[in-house]
């Protein structure tokens, strides 16, 4: 595949990233206006919250498999954005129909965008990790419209609209499936599950972490932020430095942090920053395993998220003592180390290491 220009890369990556924030915002602004206008009970709106979730999460796995069929990311995107749209207007119409549309939506849109951040440049980190970022902020963003009841029925569904537009129009490069790059890796099956294990306790600790501190918008703005730079640098960092020099070393660096200084907010939200840094690796790696399945391995990481997030939607996990997620921490920088080394040893190509040579020649 050859690369695609450096102007073509980034525009793309520029309007698949916004649209992504602006998503997560339009479908978190929709949840959490559901309770004004409906008057639901706290048992019910917990029920529409974990329906969406498994729709937005659960649901790209089987999406991605059709998507890669197809080889259609950008289609993918595109139907996104307007199931989402239509999700608004359709909360005025009933909150099961607008959670169902709005999952879904989110789900097509997560695909397309990903498969394509994952394909601009083959194997590398970088690209999907400036993806995923806004996600964090366009969810905080949605959630407060959401609460302050300003949710409307045309502003979300026009932008996204709009976005849609910009995509059709837009010349996004042309998407190779096979590329040399995300060669065969030997036991890949083994270095798939260490790496979606990693994954699935890195979402059980971000879930049951405790930050008293967050009922500050200030601080909340700036854990927000946190998340959004730690992803968005992970992948550049660790195609820089080495993956795994730079995901270990962040979890390992985070465990302190986030674990045992939770309650001082100028070291957890630092430590929530290391913490992120490893998902674009975790993200690259799993795709990276299933060359010419970009879409089925993005949907197997959203799911080892649903997974790692469930148990404390019904209590599990809350109240864990600080030495033991400071454990869990190190726990999963181990598995992700296992993980990592079996596929560089068993890969046709290295990991990304200090430079780039390898990568920029091929």
């Amino acid at each position: 595949m050859k690369t695609p220009g450096t102007a073509l890369m980034a525009g793309s990556l520029i309007v698949y990233s916004l649209t992504h924030g602006l998503v997560d915002a339009a479908c978190a602004a929709l949840v959490f206006t559901i309770p004004r206008l409906y008057q639901l009970d706290g048992q019910w709106f917990f029920t529409l919250v974990i329906l969406y979730n498994i729709l937005a999460f659960g649901l790209q796995s089987p999406l991605g498999m059709l998507v890669d069929h197809l080889r259609q990311p950008r289609g993918s995107a595109l139907a996104g954005c307007l199931v989402t749209a239509a999700a608004i207007p359709g909360l005025y119409l009933s909150p099961w129909l607008a959670v169902c549309l709005a999952g879904v939506g989110n789900a097509l849109f997560h695909l397309g965008g990903g498969i394509v951040s994952l394909r601009l440049q083959p194997g590398r980190a970088s690209l999907p990790g400036v993806f995923v970022a806004p996600g964090a902020v366009g969810l905080l963003a949605g959630t407060l419209v959401g609460k302050s009841g300003l949710v409307g029925p045309w502003l979300f569904p026009t932008l996204l609209v709009f976005a849609a537009l910009v995509i059709y129009r837009l010349d996004t490069p042309s998407i190779d499936y096979q590329d040399c790059r995300t060669a065969s890796v030997d036991r890949f099956g083994l270095v798939l599950l260490l790496v979606l294990t990693a994954v699935v306790s890195r979402s059980f600790i971000g879930a049951v972490l405790v930050f008293p501190w967050k009922e500050s918008t200030y601080l909340l703005v700036g854990l927000t932020l946190a998340v959004a730079l730690g992803k968005g640098l992970g992948g550049l960092l660790a195609d820089r430095f080495g993956w795994i020099r730079v995901s270990i070393t962040g979890l390992a660096l985070s465990a302190p942090l986030v674990a045992l200084c939770s309650d001082r907010p100028y070291l957890a939200i630092p430590g929530v920053l290391l913490f992120n840094l490893t998902m674009p690796v975790t993200l690259t790696a799993a795709a990276n395993t299933l060359p010419g399945h970009p879409g089925f391995a993005f949907g197997l990481t959203t799911l080892a998220l649903l997974v790692g997030a469930l148990p404390q939607f019904f209590g599990f996990g809350t109240g864990l003592g600080r030495p033991t997620v400071f454990s869990l921490i190190l726990l999963s920088a181990l598995v992700l180390l296992v993980g990592l080394r079996l596929y560089d040893n068993g890969s046709q190509t290295a990991l990304p290491s200090r430079r780039l040579e390898a990568v920029e020649s091929s």
